[in-house]
C-alpha cells in the first residue's frame, strides 16, 4: 500500500489517518516510527527551545526594564538632597557643638550679640550670624561679600571679591550652618589651642627654663 520511499514530504494525509487509527500494521507502523523518529524528535526540541528561549527572554525584560523619567509639567530630575536644618536657637547651639567650635557658649552669645540670631541689620540678607568679615587669605565658606555702605551683594571668588576688600566688607553665605562652619574655619586658622595652652603652662606653671619650647618638641616628636 505504501511505498518504501515515503519521506516526511510525501507523506498522504490518508496515510497519516491510517497511523493514528491502528490501521497500519506494528511491523509498518514500527517501521516508519524507526524511519522518521529522528526528525520528530529534532522537531520538538527546537519548539521546546524557542518556547524556553521566549520566556527567559519575557523574564529578563521585565526584570531590567528601567524606569521613565516622569516628564510631565513640574516633574525635577534634580537628585534630591538632604534639607538643611531651619534656623533656631536650640538647632544652632547643636549645630555649633558638632562642629566642634572650641567654648561653644561663648560663641552662641556671639550669635545673639552680633545678629541678634538672624534678626538684625543685613543679617538677614546675608546669613551671617557672627558679623564675619569677608577673609583675605583663610579658607571661608563664604560665596560673596555685602558692602556695608552701598547696602549691596556681590557674588563670586576669592580673586573676583578681592579688590572689594579694603572696603567695609561682610561674608554672605548660602545658609546660616555656612555661617558656623566658616566661624570653625576662623577658629581653627586664627585660635591655635594647643600654642596658647602651652605658653600659659610657661607663664602660669613652669619653673624650668624654655619649658614651653621643650613641651612643644614632646608634643610634635622631635
Amino acid at each position: 500500500m505504501y511505498s518504501k520511499n515515503i519521506n516526511a514530504s510525501t507523506l498522504a494525509p490518508e496515510q497519516v489517518w491510517d497511523i493514528l487509527n491502528g490501521k497500519m500494521d506494528h511491523s509498518r507502523a514500527m517501521a516508519w516510527w524507526n524511519k522518521y523518529r529522528q526528525i520528530f524528535f529534532s522537531g520538538s526540541a527546537f519548539i521546546l527551545g524557542v518556547v524556553f528561549t521566549l520566556v527567559i527572554a519575557a523574564s529578563s525584560n521585565t526584570a531590567v526594564a528601567p524606569v521613565a523619567p516622569d516628564l510631565s509639567i513640574g516633574a525635577s530630575l534634580v537628585p534630591v538632597t538632604p534639607e538643611k536644618p531651619e534656623f533656631s536657637r536650640q538647632n544652632l547651639f547643636s549645630f555649633i557643638q558638632e562642629e566642634g567650635i572650641v567654648c561653644p557658649k561663648v560663641v552662641y552669645a556671639q550669635a545673639e550679640l552680633e545678629s541678634a540670631f538672624l534678626s538684625a541689620g543685613s543679617s538677614v540678607k546675608t546669613n551671617n550670624l557672627f558679623g564675619m568679615r569677608y577673609p583675605g587669605q583663610r579658607p571661608t565658606t563664604a560665596i560673596g561679600l555685602y558692602l556695608q555702605g552701598q547696602d549691596t551683594i556681590i557674588y563670586g571668588t576669592r580673586a573676583e571679591l578681592r579688590k572689594y576688600l579694603r572696603r567695609p566688607t561682610y561674608a554672605v553665605y548660602a545658609h546660616w550652618t555656612d555661617a558656623v562652619k566658616d566661624y570653625k574655619l576662623w577658629q581653627d586658622y586664627s585660635f591655635k589651642t594647643r600654642a596658647k595652652y602651652i605658653d600659659f603652662l610657661s607663664r602660669v606653671y613652669a619653673t624650668a627654663p624654655h619649658y614651653a619650647q621643650r613641651i612643644e618638641e614632646m608634643v610634635s616628636g622631635k
